[in-house]
């Protein structure tokens, strides 16, 4: 229900902040991403197709009713009607049907891997660029905070050039130095509307939608993660153009066997086509069984089965192939995964100690034993260690999504 409230709310007003969160991702991907749509209409679609074998076993009738006007023998231009129905019931087809529904099954296995790769796809996407931007503004909020603790540094080196404990250098350090971090503000000002249009576009809104996230990326354990197991689509996907290149060698095979029919029908031919006056005598039922036999192919049959026999061997081995890579990029993604998470609780500790560093050297300027470089090398430094921690849980979030993504969720 509250996807579809925020779905509704991204279609109405481009002017509007939408509240976004991250745990609404998949559902508008889902909903609302034309391309994960459409794959999963394709899936759906080559799933309708199915069933062909029961449906073989089913009767097909056809029907044609018309009249012409003619000129036949001796008799003059005359108009007549025509018509016929006839029904034929399939009794034996040398296994070609169960053939044709284990090739549709592969395809429709095939269309079902296509439509989770693109899924996957698109909400590793969505979620990549949702975690740009919340990092954007995470960062933005950082150096906001600079900035104000850089106006109260500068303030405190005019009391001091006031009181002769420092010269106008030191105010040039702290202007020079408010004017970066506000350059540095707008940057990521600019960048966060960027990654908020191509985010829009991958959740099927406007260009100018804007959004309300959380203001500072997460930092979650996720043990379950590293446990975790799936098939890659591309090994499904080659899996199923496996099983079709065996339907399709199975029924090249075949191209030998009989076929039995049983029919019947009604047929109303007109005077041209049987030389009876009388309407009523130019009509035909009937009712028989039809046994036909391929003698010669051209050897037409034995060269596609030969192919597609290939073919099967082909995408067995691509498979195998395909399996092995994809259990080194699951094993490569959860590693990236421990070794961001590592690193986020490595520099925790460094931001304590550069905020008690940063706490002792204010208190030596205060006293007049550091001077305004200390001060600002010290901020910078806390600065950047802060800066590279949001950076890394940015990036953990970007290896989890990565992760999922493999995983299919």
């Amino acid at each position: 229900m509250h996807a579809l409230l925020l779905l509704s709310a991204l279609s109405v007003s481009a002017a509007e902040p939408v509240p976004l969160a991250f745990e609404d991702l998949p559902r508008l991907v889902v909903e609302s991403n034309d391309e994960a749509r459409g794959a999963a209409l394709h899936a759906e679609a080559a799933g309708r197709r199915l069933g062909h074998q029961r449906r073989s076993w089913l009767p097909t009738v056809d029907a044609q009713v018309g009249g012409e006007r003619f000129q036949t023998g001796t008799y003059e231009w005359r108009g007549e009607p025509y018509g016929s129905a006839e029904a034929v019931l399939n009794l034996f087809r040398g296994g070609r049907d169960a053939a044709e529904e284990k090739g549709r099954r592969g395809q429709a296995a095939a269309a079902r891997a296509a439509s989770r790769r693109s899924l996957a796809d698109e909400l590793r996407a969505a979620r990549e660029s949702y975690w740009h931007l919340v990092s954007m503004r995470e960062l933005h909020g950082i150096v906001e905070e600079a900035i104000g603790r850089n106006e109260r540094y500068l303030e405190s080196a005019e009391r001091r050039i006031k009181t002769g404990l420092a010269t106008q250098a030191d105010r040039l350090e702290f202007q020079i130095n408010r004017s970066v971090l506000k350059e540095e503000a707008e940057s990521l000002h600019h960048e966060a509307i960027l990654i908020q249009i191509d985010l829009a576009a991958r959740l099927g809104a406007a260009a100018g939608t804007t959004f309300t996230t959380s203001t500072s990326v997460p930092h979650a354990h996720d043990e379950d993660l590293f446990k975790a197991d799936a098939a890659a689509p591309a090994v499904l996907a080659l899996q199923a153009a496996e099983e079709v290149a065996e339907s399709q060698r199975a029924s090249a095979a075949r191209w030998w066997t009989p076929s039995l029919d049983l029919y019947g029908g009604y047929h109303l031919y007109t005077l041209r086509e049987r030389d009876y006056f009388v309407q009523s005598q130019r009509d035909d039922r009937v009712a028989g069984l039809r046994l036909s036999v391929p003698l010669f192919d051209g050897l037409r049959g034995r060269a596609d089965a030969r192919a597609a026999s290939l073919r099967r061997e082909g995408y067995a081995l691509q498979a195998r192939q395909a399996r092995l890579a994809y259990a080194a990029q699951l094993e490569r993604a959860k590693e990236e995964l421990r070794h961001v998470h590592e690193l986020v609780h490595h520099g925790e500790e460094r931001i304590e100690q550069s905020r008690t560093y940063l706490g002792v050297v204010l208190d030596e300027y205060g006293r007049g034993v550091k001077n305004s470089i200390d001060v600002l090398s010290a901020a910078q430094r806390q600065l950047g260690f802060r800066r590279q921690a949001a950076e890394r849980r940015r990036d953990h979030e970007l290896a989890k999504a990565r992760l999922l993504q493999l995983l299919g969720r």
